[in-house]
């Protein structure tokens, strides 16, 4: 009975693993078709110093 659940377990783990792999496929897939593919650590430094000023936070 306990190896049963232990296998189970693993299962469970499994599927959510392969689960989450998809998910972040998926995602990168639609980023890379969208605008901001273009950006870059440093675009984006640029622009949350250039609203700085805005104090939107």
């Amino acid at each position: 009975m306990k190896e049963q659940r232990k296998e189970s377990g693993k299962n469970k783990h499994s599927s959510g693993q392969q689960n989450l792999n998809t998910i972040t496929y998926e995602t990168l897939k639609y980023i890379s078709k969208t605008p901001c593919r273009h950006q870059s650590p440093e675009i984006v430094r640029e622009f949350l110093t250039a609203v700085k000023s805005h104090k939107l936070t």
